[in-house]
């Protein structure tokens, strides 16, 4: 049985290691990762593709409520569970929380026993869970093999594979990175290169002009690879036909 995979994001450490060591006496639950900070649920994420995040809404650097306006720029399909745990219980943050799209909220302190619960409850509801049941057939390799190459599959991969190049996913940029992969991925496979006018394309898509969308681009591949002084810096279609090339390579 596939298992529930899990992101803690809270800045209390201990009272996440005793939520995860709770969660890990469940056979059907795998918790991936503990977060310290919204930056960093929002790249573990993306790293880790987790089906449920364990969000607590006061956290340094980056909050919950950040993390939950990041993930609006995500599909319905690729987006994880967000379960809220806070101490805070003023309705104008729950308000908050669960208009940008948080599936429950609960107040600390919480029984675990409930959060083991939401968490199968929530998950079993979600569209992620629905296309764990039917996106994938097992061959005799041992291997997954994708039975289509939707375009909900594609911003999957792409998230990945974005993910491994250093581009940080709440800048604005990076969900039109994701958007032309997905838009550009069979042309690129047959010819190599990007269609003509994807880039305004993706514009009119966001109401924005093309000039914006570029900038963006830019602006999220120089931030992911700015610790790297020595590498010349590649163009925005250079980078992307990249990232295809590892999804068309790798899957």
């Amino acid at each position: 049985m596939r298992k529930i995979r899990i992101l803690i994001a809270d800045d209390n450490q201990l009272a996440a290691q005793t939520l995860r060591d709770s969660l890990a006496g469940h056979d059907d639950f795998e918790v991936t990762s503990i977060a310290q900070d919204g930056f960093q649920a929002i790249e573990l994420i993306e790293k880790d593709l987790p089906d449920v995040v364990l969000l607590d809404i006061i956290m340094p650097k980056l909050d919950g409520i950040g993390v939950l306006e990041y993930a609006r720029t995500l599909t319905k399909e690729s987006r994880p569970v967000f379960i809220i745990f806070s101490a805070i219980s003023q309705e104008i943050y729950i308000s908050r929380a669960m208009n940008l799209g948080a599936n429950y909220y609960i107040i600390k302190p919480f029984d675990e026993s409930v959060i083991a619960t939401r968490v199968r409850q929530l998950y079993s509801d979600s569209e992620r869970a629905q296309i764990g049941k039917s996106q994938y057939t097992y061959n005799t390799a041992n291997n997954y093999k994708q039975k289509n190459q939707t375009d909900n599959e594609l911003k999957l991969l792409a998230t990945k594979y974005m993910s491994e190049y250093g581009l940080k996913a709440h800048m604005t940029g990076y969900s039109y990175i994701r958007d032309i992969i997905t838009a550009s991925f069979d042309y690129y496979c047959k010819t190599g290169s990007l269609p003509k006018g994807v880039y305004r394309t993706i514009a009119e898509k966001n109401g924005v002009p093309v000039q914006k969308v570029e900038r963006a681009i830019r602006n999220c591949i120089e931030k992911g690879i700015e610790d790297n002084e020595s590498e010349k810096k590649p163009t925005n279609s250079q980078v992307i036909c990249r990232i295809i090339e590892k999804i068309r390579k790798n899957n």
